[in-house]
């Protein structure tokens, strides 16, 4: 019964601090359903919310809710379960509970990437690239699941078969944006999706700033792809400094209204990042891993070294290779298959494997 008194008091309408100070009392959830009103004044609970409490301990609804997150398969752990993430337990207003689907084992190293829901190609590409890379090193991706650069930064980890982890801004009755439905099935497979809110609650704009608290909580450090001078990234940015986790950012186009942000943060002191490397560094890992071992013929090594000097589209990388058509097509097939490069958004091929 303990998931059902966890579930009742996480639902109770109490402020998050005063229920961490009431659970600083030692006492679980169980327990304080079972007290009288004298009991809980007594133990310093002051008078307005040991009423409150008194006169809501029915578990009808609660009942109902563990029915419906056993047919639709999401589960719910408290603040003072072992399994809840642990770098939570320790920033200010930690969630008393989360919902979540999929694997609750999470990786020591985590990075959140955010950035602009209109975000760019360059955006894009960079935020999907560094997620696959930091993957190669069991490095886990943290994001909102949002369109744009969150979408990007959690594909990036699915390619390589990597952790990610989504943090949404309404129930799992309500995910947001509808077209990343397929995105999240592909998430659970290997990782997990949060949420604080209850099945039934709708994304309202409201939400979603206060769902940044916990991407930047559960994570390292938060990197900034492409941000708004006022965006939701920068919400992100100072809970992360509040929670002392350190910041880094992509420099872009500074006639980009996307990119304003993120210059601003490195303008401040946010350390510059330009490749999966400086976050390597920064997080201490050094590349151990083994190269591929795959056979490429002359033609597949020079398209790779121009796909290298800038991420190039089809045409850019016939102008300077000078290939036919269909030969080019043919020999970016088989590197596509080969797994080494993808063609992202606007055309443009990357190196998923070096």
């Amino acid at each position: 019964m303990s998931l059902e008194y966890n579930l009742w008091f996480f639902m109770l309408k109490i402020n998050r601090r005063i229920k961490r100070e009431i659970l600083n009392l030692n006492i679980t959830p169980e327990e304080i359903f079972n007290k009288n009103f004298e009991d809980l004044v007594h133990m310093g609970i002051d008078m307005i919310t040991s009423e409150y409490i008194i006169k809501n301990k029915n578990l009808k609804q609660i009942e109902d809710l563990v029915k419906q997150m056993d047919k639709k398969n999401f589960k719910f752990t408290f603040i003072t379960d072992e399994v809840y993430p642990s770098s939570l337990k320790t920033i200010e207003d930690a969630p008393i509970g989360l919902f979540y689907i999929g694997n609750i084992m999470l990786p020591e190293k985590l990075l959140a990437i955010v950035g602009s829901r209109r975000a760019t190609n360059y955006g894009k590409t960079v935020a999907y690239k560094v997620s696959l890379e930091l993957s190669k090193y069991n490095i886990g991706i943290v994001s909102g699941m949002a369109r744009g650069i969150d979408t990007e930064a959690h594909n990036g980890a699915i390619d390589f078969n990597g952790f990610t982890i989504a943090v949404l801004g309404s129930g799992f009755n309500n995910i947001y944006p509808k077209e990343n439905i397929k995105l999240m099935n592909k998430i659970v497979q290997n990782g997990c999706v949060f949420t604080e809110y209850l099945p039934d609650i709708k994304p309202y704009s409201f939400n979603f700033p206060e769902r940044n608290r916990i991407i930047s909580g559960l994570s390292n450090a938060v990197l900034v792809v492409e941000a708004g001078i006022n965006s939701g990234s920068m919400i992100t940015v100072n809970y992360a400094l509040e929670q002392g986790r350190d910041v880094y950012a992509v420099p872009g186009d500074i006639y980009k209204e996307q990119s304003k942000g993120c210059n601003k943060l490195i303008k401040e002191g946010a350390k510059l990042i330009d490749s999966a490397d400086d976050i390597l560094e920064e997080f201490g890992i050094r590349n151990s891993m083994q190269k591929y071992n795959i056979e490429l013929d002359e033609y597949e090594k020079n398209i790779i070294n121009y796909i290298n000097e800038g991420n190039l589209t089809f045409e850019q990388i016939k102008l300077r290779c000078k290939y036919e058509t269909s030969f080019l097509l043919s020999k970016l097939t088989i590197l596509e298959c080969k797994g080494i490069i993808k063609r992202l958004y606007g055309g443009n091929y990357v190196i998923i494997k070096s």
